[in-house]
């Protein structure tokens, strides 16, 4: 997209946030500062996400304690700026999300901290390492600052978690946190982020959005919220190209900006993975394509008794209990669904071993003991991606030492019902190009109401974490409700490889 450059006169003032979002898309930018309504909304993982925003910068207060705080006045820029210059002249020293204007750009400096050489500026992640949008984040204050000229400034910083530190009694902030000097790379971005300003204040003035491709850029490094708006509206079809199984998004675009928009369109096949190939050929012929040697092969490696088992984990970016880490997946929740032979018939309802930690103390060794005790002496244990219980197994030996062989025998057990159809022993046109239990499961059990993840309250992993994590806050009935939700979920998740492994034996 070309860009004439022209004196503008923004409609808003450009925010740190804004300018993210700019450098992102111009088209993102555009629709967010004309209050377009998201056509996709935040999930609960982005929600999380910034709540534990919002817990990390208060931590991040004690690396500097006894700081001033700016109050965060909603549309008041002026006063927020006010308020700052104040406590500079009244002789604060450390300073809590100073506020500053200059050139119509608003920003808020989490943490500035004073020293003999000038100040010093902080921007505060929570996340567990430095990425590309936190350099511009930290930039832009940075050429706030410079050209305000208020102060002298000495250093910027990030801020971000060191995911090596293990909780002790309480958080020990320097510990916790990893400050790295970005000074250098502020400078060098300097003349960048400048014209980036310039002209993201021209497309500020423009009557109608900016004309923008689709890319990469949609989704990182934050899924856009407008992604409906831009992208092609047959785009989850059965037999679109963004469906092909594990094609790299720059492939998917290169096809799709040839005009090859779906399946038909495809000429060379043989260009495609063997995987992919299979969707083809289900998508062509209307079946399933079925490979019976590899699905003896899988079915050969069963031992019973069968117990269908998952995990449902949380992580805190403030770790809660001691010898957690940031952001460290804790198991607080199984189910296992235990077959003892062939021909036995399980039922969604029957009774089975399921298991919910209290949300008040730490899960792992109440979650760890409830294992040992529940899971059969012998059998394959049978799990969707295992690679995930089989690392939260390992994290629990890691905390229970007096369980530790006991945890990790189980490991040896585990067989992968993903396999069959990664491996190529069945796809189904109605995988929609994933092999993810929620599009396998009514692929092979169809209009089975029992089997259906869109009846439940919650769906997904995402929102089972989110929930457990509410539970700190919510009344009795509340909690006893939630608890219920969180079961049932869980069920679903060991039954279903129950239903999806017997429809396996039936071919």
């Amino acid at each position: 997209m070309q860009i004439i450059y022209f004196e503008a006169i923004l409609i808003e003032m450009l925010s740190k946030s804004k300018f993210i979002l700019g450098q992102q898309c111009a088209k993102s930018f555009w629709l967010d500062l004309n209050d377009e309504p998201p056509t996709n909304e935040a999930d609960d993982a982005a929600k999380d996400r910034l709540r534990a925003g919002d817990e990390v910068g208060e931590i991040a207060k004690e690396i500097f304690p006894g700081g001033k705080a700016v109050p965060y006045l909603k549309g008041e820029h002026k006063e927020m700026f006010d308020i700052t210059k104040n406590l500079i002249k009244e002789g604060a020293t450390t300073i809590y999300e100073a506020s500053f204007i200059y050139d119509d750009i608003f920003v808020r400096v989490d943490l500035m901290n004073k020293t003999e050489k000038g100040w010093d500026i902080y921007e505060v992640k929570s996340s567990t390492k430095i990425k590309k949008y936190h350099e511009y984040d930290a930039s832009i204050q940075w050429h706030v600052l410079k050209d305000l000229k208020l102060f002298i400034l000495n250093d910027v910083f990030i801020v971000t978690l060191n995911n090596k530190y293990e909780r002790e009694e309480n958080i020990i902030p320097l510990k916790y946190f990893s400050i790295d000097p970005i000074t250098d790379v502020a400078n060098e971005k300097k003349i960048e982020v400048k014209d980036k300003i310039l002209e993201l204040k021209n497309i500020a003035n423009f009557d109608k959005e900016p004309s923008v491709d689709i890319g990469p850029h949609c989704k990182k490094p934050h899924s856009c919220v407008y992604l409906d708006k831009c992208w092609p509206k047959n785009m989850n079809d059965i037999d679109s190209i963004f469906r092909l199984y594990r094609l790299p998004l720059k492939k998917k675009l290169n096809f799709y900006n040839k005009g090859i928009d779906k399946f038909e369109n495809i000429k060379d096949v043989s260009s495609l993975t063997k995987t992919q190939q299979n969707q083809f050929k289900a998508y062509q012929t209307q079946s399933p394509v079925i490979d019976k040697k590899k699905l003896d092969d899988f079915v050969s490696r069963v031992e019973y008794p069968i117990t269908y088992f998952d995990f449902e984990t949380f992580t805190d970016a403030v770790p809660v209990f001691e010898k957690q880490r940031p952001h460290m997946q804790m198991p607080f929740q199984y189910s296992m669904h235990i077959q003892s032979s062939k021909d036995e018939v399980l039922d969604l309802n029957d009774p089975h071993p399921e298991f919910i930690a209290n949300h008040l103390e730490d899960p792992r060794q109440q979650i760890a003991e409830s294992l040992i005790k529940n899971f059969p002496k012998s059998g394959t244990i049978m799990a969707y991606n295992e690679s995930f219980e089989k690392g939260c197994i390992e994290t629990l030996a890691k905390f229970c030492p007096n369980l530790e062989n006991e945890l990790l025998d189980l490991n040896n057990r585990f067989l992968d019902l993903i396999i069959p159809f990664r491996g190529g022993a069945y796809y189904d046109s109605n995988f929609y190009g994933s092999f993810s239990i929620k599009k396998v499961l009514p692929a092979l059990c169809p209009n089975d109401k029992n089997l259906d993840y869109k009846s439940l309250q919650i769906s997904n992993g995402g929102q089972a974490s989110s929930s457990y994590k509410k539970l700190r806050g919510q009344t009795d009935k509340e909690i006893a409700h939630t608890r219920e939700e969180l079961f049932k979920y869980c069920r679903l998740d060991t039954f279903a490889m129950y239903e999806i492994y017997t429809k396996l034996l039936s071919l």
